[in-house]
Formats: structure tokens, sequence, C-alpha cells
């Protein structure tokens, strides 16, 4: 289980299905222009869909931000680390209290 779990909401993934459909359509298109450099339509219908791919990587970013920050933003509070601290040694106290339990009701009879 991680320490820091994002709020993966429907924002979040749209956000990062638009940043990978940005990279992907931008390389597709650096490759298309410079292998059809001669073929001028290609050319610079390569060039138009490169720069529409820019603004859905700014919104993609933007989306992806919010929700990263958030999660950051919990993760550096000190109520979050003071929470987490106090679940886990309960959990440690416990857990060594049932231990030693266990191993006293199994403790060796001493021959005498």
């Amino acid at each position: 289980m991680s320490i820091i779990t994002p709020g993966l909401t429907k924002k979040f993934y749209l956000g990062v299905f638009l940043v990978l459909g940005s990279m992907i359509l931008g390389g597709i298109t650096k490759i298309t222009f410079l292998f059809y450099f001669s073929d001028p339509y290609i050319r610079w219908t390569s060039v138009v869909i490169y720069l529409l791919s820019w603004p859905a990587l700014f919104v993609g970013v933007i989306l992806i931000g919010q929700e990263y920050y958030k999660s950051i933003k919990r993760y550096m509070s000190y109520k979050f680390y003071h929470e987490n601290a106090k679940k886990g040694a309960k959990h440690v106290y416990h857990r060594t209290k049932h231990h030693v339990n266990k191993r006293m009701k199994k403790k060796p009879k001493r021959k005498s």
C-alpha cells in the first residue's frame, strides 16, 4: 500500500490521456514532417496537427497538476505524518502484545 494515493478522479485520467495523446501525436507529426518534407500538403498538415497538439498538452498538465498538487500538499502536512505515526505505533504495539502473549502461552515447562 502506497503512502501517497492521489485522488484518481476522471479529471486526472483525462489529463494523463491528453498528455500521452499529445506526446504521441507530436512525435508522429514530427516524423511525418521529416519523411514527407517534399510534399507540401503533408508537411503543412503535420505542422498544423503538431501546433494543435500543444494546447492539449497544456490542458493535460493542468489537470494532472491539480490532482498531484492536492496529494503532495496532503502528504507534506504535519497532520498526515501525525496520523500515520499514531496508526503505525498502535499497530506495532498490538502486534508485539499479541506475539508476546502467544509466546507466554507456549512457554516450555522446566524439569526440576
